[in-house]
């Protein structure tokens, strides 16, 4: 709740979110994100680095749904990650770190690569992800995509496999959200 409370009050200075209403922001994003564990058994400590994350979007909620959990926020826009910090200082959110910027600029400045077990992103176009996720992914892990329909396997390279998509409806009609897990091919 603080976390919504807090969504809101901030939202009114910055642009965070576009979606305003409290159902619609527990639905839309909090349950939205928190699907990620219904959709596949994220193993204990694992580290995820979630993707042009915004306000906080999957990592947070599995954060806090999560404690075990280590997890690398990825945002480019200095307002979002001011909120950011702010909230995970106020929720006092351990191993939870922030990065101001893009992807193409963690790759350059975040070496040695290969050390997360996810990676996920329900903002950003899938292909970026699947662009640069081999080289930060460890050997078995995996990328979460969020979408509002299944992934297509001829949108996937041949360096991509699709495992799993847990397909489900978000309450009071908000549509259909799709998690897909895809896994480097060997």
């Amino acid at each position: 709740m603080i976390y919504l409370e807090q969504l809101q009050f901030w939202n009114q200075s910055f642009n965070l979110t576009s979606i305003t209403l409290d159902d619609e922001i527990i639905i839309k994003h909090f349950v939205d994100s928190l699907a990620a564990l219904r959709a596949y058994n994220i193993k204990i400590g694992a580290r995820l680095l979630d993707v042009g994350t915004g306000a906080g979007f999957p990592g947070i909620p599995l954060k806090i749904a999560r404690l075990d959990l280590d997890i690398t926020l990825i945002e480019p826009a200095r307002k979002k990650s001011s909120f950011l910090r702010f909230i995970i200082g106020l929720l006092r959110l351990d191993t939870v770190d922030i990065f101001d910027g893009t992807l193409e600029k963690f790759l350059n400045d975040q070496p040695p690569h290969e050390s997360f077990d996810f990676l996920t992103t329900r903002a950003l176009k899938h292909d970026l992800i699947l662009r640069h996720g081999r080289r930060l992914l460890r050997k078995g892990g995996k990328v979460i995509l969020y979408s509002s329909q299944p992934i297509k396997r001829s949108d996937l390279s041949s360096y991509w496999l699709l495992t799993s998509e847990y397909i489900f409806h978000l309450q009071k009609g908000y549509g259909q959200r799709v998690i897909s897990i895809v896994t480097p091919s060997t």
